[in-house]
């Protein structure tokens, strides 16, 4: 399903591990020093209401208990909310969104990991998302072995996401690689392997490109 896309509003894509947080950092950081306005956000979350639902997505208290249709419909509880708060107001007052995760992450963990319908969850975000998507979604690929081994130097008790099995998380590299293929107008993927500055600047090059008048 083709999706309408909205001005000035950008998205970086990837399993854990995949470097997303950091490139959206460096992206940001590079769009400011040239003078633009940016407003970042995590999905889910970035505001309250949303961020309340992400501890409960989160939680791994609620491991084997959470039903796949009851995280779909949460993961989108949060998207509508941020959307309508944060992500439209910022668009309209001129600013650069840049959202860590947006729907194409419900498609691949959702829709591609869980093996809901992706006709379903497409119908969802639809609804969710309405005229609100991004004109570019950055996607980094990284494999799930390469993810895990990453994961592991973190200092931090995985959540109730990331602590699913490398079979889940090459379901959703394959999802996103999938999104990637069907999607080549409005997305691009990027290898997550690659020296971090190398991925910066291949990244700010083609928003910047979107950016032109």
């Amino acid at each position: 399903m083709k999706f309408p896309s909205t001005r000035n509003f950008f998205c970086l894509e990837g399993i854990d591990g995949s470097g997303k947080t950091t490139q959206l950092e460096l992206l940001a950081n590079a769009l400011e020093e040239k003078g633009y306005k940016v407003v970042k956000l995590r999905e889910p979350g970035g505001a309250v209401i949303s961020e309340h639902v992400r501890s409960i997505l989160l939680n791994p208290a609620f491991k084997g208990i959470m039903d796949d249709s009851t995280e779909l419909l949460l993961y989108n509880a949060a998207r509508a909310q941020v959307i309508a708060e944060i992500i439209l107001p910022a668009l309209e007052n001129g600013n650069i969104v840049l959202a860590d995760r947006f729907a194409y992450s419900t498609l691949a963990y959702q829709g591609y990991g869980r093996g809901l319908s992706l006709k379903k969850v497409n119908e969802l975000t639809a609804i969710t998302c309405e005229k609100c998507f991004p004109e570019l979604t950055l996607i980094l690929d990284i494999n799930a072995k390469q993810s895990k081994i990453r994961r592991s130097h973190r200092d931090e008790t995985p959540d109730r996401l990331e602590s699913e099995a490398d079979l889940f998380f090459d379901k959703v590299s394959e999802g996103y690689k999938q999104i990637a293929k069907e999607n080549p107008d409005t997305v691009c993927i990027f290898d997550a392997m690659l020296e971090k500055e190398t991925i910066h600047q291949k990244i700010l090059e083609a928003v910047l490109l979107r950016l032109k008048p």
